[in-house]
């Protein structure tokens, strides 16, 4: 996984819920990488999903049941 945020790198704007963004913040403050960093990571690792299950990988974000 790349985290190096220096070449080939574009910029990419999203709105989130602001509770979302309030728990990354938290979450970077207590393991010490930027909300961007988990951001990244989190994108890397939702596209290696995706490629190895396909979109069975959005079935229960789509669809969620009380488990």
């Amino acid at each position: 996984m790349i985290l190096n945020m220096g070449e080939n790198t574009v910029r990419l704007s999203a709105y989130l819920p602001a509770n979302l963004k309030d728990e990354l913040d938290k979450m970077g403050q207590e393991v010490g990488l930027k909300t961007n960093q988990l951001v990244v990571m989190a994108l890397h690792s939702l596209v290696r999903n995706y490629e190895r299950k396909g979109s069975f990988i959005f079935v229960d974000l789509l669809e969620p049941s009380d488990k």
